[in-house]
């Protein structure tokens, strides 16, 4: 005779007090508040004149890359050149106080700048504009303003969360399409050819080929450009190769290709100008570029102007918060940091809504340069100081220089800084071998940037990615369990040994695999006749437990028989089911069923209520009690969905399948007490043994110190089989019981929930082992879990 120690323990959730202060002590203090609004308070106690020299060669590359680009996109939004030397600075000057990213530059962007082009073109054509109540200041103020208000806002109530569901193939599709959108308006200018940039992409594309009888000049400088941009960018990548030595002098001079052919258009444009004595530039150039910050002060708002553009101010957040995020996210986890979204959102908030008084317009994190500040070995975020500086000499030294900078070279600067965002088909493919619908999601955004607006296009592939979702959780995965026995366990069954130890030896030795299984299905066998094992691979929310019951009931009726047979008489029989009755008698009744929830983390009451009543039908179907045992993982809203409908101690009630075992934790204490006179009643050993005398060492009580938690005795069986011929079971105890050592198990206080699939299962084969001819229907009764709970009560 052995006996086992068996620690029960249970997992209460918190009550909504304990919530409520636990989310109160999670608010950080004043100094947390303030280190983790002002990270640099953090890092630059720490900052050394190592950081330092990287940080200053980051941003003079940068720097030489920030300048030639805000130019060149202020001239993509249609805005003078000098507003985007203002946008260039308000970001980098700002961000090293507040950003989470050290290698993230805030200014000019090109897909923003042609979202914010296609509205610039339309006002350009209202009359307010043309009559000069509405002017290019105000419109770049306007939109900075409010940009950065309703970032300020969403930074604020922290919906940062709100990032997440906008998934990459949406982001890559968006991404690649606006690319070759921003490539597509810059042909003309490259080409020499002067077409309308406001029709949609494919408009422009024509209009263009049409025009190329009549190219100027511009397409000699635009071309040479653009040979000289990817001479370089393929020069260096195989001289890397060829030279790994020198891969960080060649890297360099990759990254300054951009200047370095500003430099020189620039050069001969004035050379030209300055010696040809034309009276007219013979080519496109930028023209004359006030110096420093010539349009500094309050926004002025105009109530008709804010009416018109306020469609667009959704848009035009949604692209600054996924532009910024992804590229900060993505560098973060190639250089293992990580980025604070809400945080990042508040930077660009204070960029924005500082920007309005320079007369900038909206910025956000730049995909091109924050790369290069990545690779030219950033540390802090104080390379954006060196590029703010770079920015105002650029301003206050350098204008009088940039009125001869060809436009062509500008466009090709644009265009080749955007290809890098076009992916190939080896993503195409990458995303059809994951799922079609990521394939889809990809080519909504693509396709739909080419033929309509760009908010458009990641509005649809947002909510395309969004129903897809919905439809995965709706339609979750399941599966029916099955064991599969190893070798040694099937030479078992041929010993002398008993049917029910040989059956608890398969099963506390096999594996648990489903029977569509791949590969192992067609190994699997039931894990005893009458038992289903239901495995949910999903949440069980309203959306979707209608359908897992309904698959669970049709498992049900598939592998086991009717309890009660149909009645004989047609009219009698319920009219769903009036066929012939199936001569099933070879299927077993359903004993019990096992529930795999370790994949499931939430549960709402849609779910609880279909288990409920899908507990219901199968004793009806049945005609006999059935068990639920089930498998459990740490989730506190699926044991309170299983606990308030009674399945953890299954006590029935009239009319109704289980009580409630929430109410059974009000108004008890914990001492645990011994008074269940059924010491006879078998245990399992972690081995699958029957052992005797199972001696209860305690209950975990999680939440210490409380007396208010109920004590539940763990009773073995809840199916007591009495007027039985006990020599099938009791017979042959002797002879299948091996002696085992003392030793401690833990349990879960509940009867019915375990921790993992072997003990749910060998749970079942013993509390249902009895052969069904030798069971008769009186001598089956429900046993109580809960008679101590009724002791206490009737105190």
């Amino acid at each position: 005779m052995s006996s086992t120690n068996i620690t029960y323990v249970d997992n209460p959730s918190p009550g909504f007090k304990k919530q409520a202060c636990s989310t109160f002590y999670e608010c950080p203090s004043p100094g947390g508040w303030i280190s983790e609004t002002f990270p640099i308070v953090t890092w630059l106690p720490k900052y050394n004149l190592t950081w330092l020299w990287s940080d200053f060669i980051s941003g003079i590359t940068v720097g030489c890359i920030v300048v030639p680009q805000g130019m060149a996109y202020a001239k993509l939004v249609g805005l003078p050149a000098q507003y985007g030397l203002y946008t260039s600075f308000v970001g980098v000057a700002i961000y090293p106080f507040v950003g989470t990213s050290k290698d993230i530059n805030i200014g000019t962007t090109a897909i923003q700048a042609l979202f914010l082009g296609q509205i610039y073109g339309n006002i350009q054509q209202m009359p307010q504009f043309q009559s000069g109540q509405w002017s290019p200041e105000m419109f770049a103020a306007t939109m900075s303003l409010f940009a950065g208000l309703i970032t300020l806002a969403l930074s604020i109530f922290r919906l940062g969360i709100l990032f997440n569901f906008i998934c990459h193939p949406a982001i890559s599709g968006f991404m690649a399409g606006s690319a070759i959108t921003i490539v597509i308006s810059q042909l003309g200018k490259i080409l020499g050819v002067h077409v309308s940039t406001v029709d949609a992409p494919y408009m422009i594309f024509g209009n263009t080929i049409k025009g190329l009888p009549h190219a100027s000049i511009d397409a000699l400088i635009g071309i040479l450009s653009l040979v000289w941009l990817y001479g370089i960018k393929y020069l260096t990548n195989y001289l890397f190769k060829r030279y790994p030595q020198h891969k960080r002098k060649l890297a360099y001079f990759n990254m300054s290709r951009n200047i370095m052919v500003l430099i020189f258009t620039t050069f001969l444009s004035w050379l030209i100008n300055h010696f040809g004595h034309y009276a007219e530039s013979p080519f496109t150039i930028l023209g004359p570029v006030p110096p420093g910050f010539q349009n500094m002060g309050v926004p002025k708002l105009d109530t008709e102007f804010i009416g018109y553009v306020f469609p667009n101010f959704p848009s035009m957040v949604v692209l600054l918060i996924m532009e910024h995020c992804s590229i900060a996210s993505s560098l973060g986890q190639t250089s293992d940091y990580r980025i604070n979204v809400n945080q990042e959102i508040l930077t660009i908030g204070l960029a924005n809504t500082f920007g309005s008084f320079f007369s900038a317009f909206p910025a956000t994190g730049s995909f091109c340069r924050s790369a290069v500040a990545n690779k030219s070995g950033a540390k802090t975020p104080v390379n954006n100081m060196v590029v703010a500086i770079i920015v105002i000499l650029a301003l206050y030294a350098l204008t009088p220089a940039f009125q001869f900078i060809p436009n062509a070279s500008l466009a090709a600067v644009i265009a080749h800084a955007v290809t890098d965002l076009i992916v190939g088909p080896s993503v195409w493919r990458r995303f059809w071998n994951i799922h079609p619908s990521e394939l889809l999601i990809f080519g909504c955004a693509f396709l739909i940037s080419l033929f309509a607006r760009l908010d458009i296009s990641i509005y649809v592939a947002v909510g395309l990615s969004i129903i897809v979702q919905l439809y995965r959780t709706a339609r979750p995965r399941y599966a029916i369990l099955g064991r599969m026995d190893s070798e040694s366990i099937q030479k078992k069954y041929t010993s002398e040994k008993s049917l029910l130890q040989s059956e608890i030896d398969a099963v506390v030795d096999c594996k648990f695999f489903s029977f569509t299984h791949p590969m192992m299905g067609q190994y699997i066998v039931p894990i005893a006749p009458g038992v289903v094992a239901f495995q949910p691979r999903d949440n069980m929310v309203f959306e979707n437990s209608t359908m897992l019951t309904e698959k669970l009931m049709d498992e049900i009726q598939r592998t086991t028989r009717r309890g009660k047979p149909l009645a004989k008489k047609l009219g009698d029989r319920p009219w769903n089911d009036a066929g012939e009755p199936k001569q099933d008698d070879t299927k077993p009744l359903l004993h019990a069923v096992i529930m795999d929830m370790t994949c499931v983390n939430q549960m709402d009451y849609s779910a609880i209520h279909a288990i409920k009543a899908i507990a219901n039908q199968a004793e009806r179907y049945s005609g006999r009690p059935v068990s639920w045992y089930f498998v459990l993982n740490d989730s506190f809203s699926v044991r309170n969905c299983l606990l308030f409908g009674g399945f953890g101690t299954q006590e029935r009630k009239p009319g109704a399948p289980f009580r409630s075992d929430l109410k059974n934790r009000k108004g008890d204490n914990n001492e645990v007490t011994d008074d269940n006179s059924d010491d006879d009643r078998g245990s399992i050993d972690k081995d699958g043994n029957i052992v005797e005398n199972t001696e209860i060492v305690q209950v975990e009580d999680i939440h210490s110190g409380s007396n208010k938690r109920p004590s539940f005795k763990k009773n073995q069986s809840t199916l007591s089989y009495n007027n039985i011929n006990n020599s099938i079971i009791s017979g042959t105890l002797d002879d299948v019981i091996e002696p085992c050592i003392n030793s401690t198990e833990v349990c879960d206080i509940y009867p019915y929930f375990f921790f993992n699939m072997r003990d749910a299962a060998v749970a079942v084969c013993i509390r249902h082992a009895i052969p069904e001819e030798q069971v008769s229907p009186s001598s089956v009764h429900v046993t109580s879990d809960l008679d101590e709970e009724k002791k206490i009560e009737k105190q």
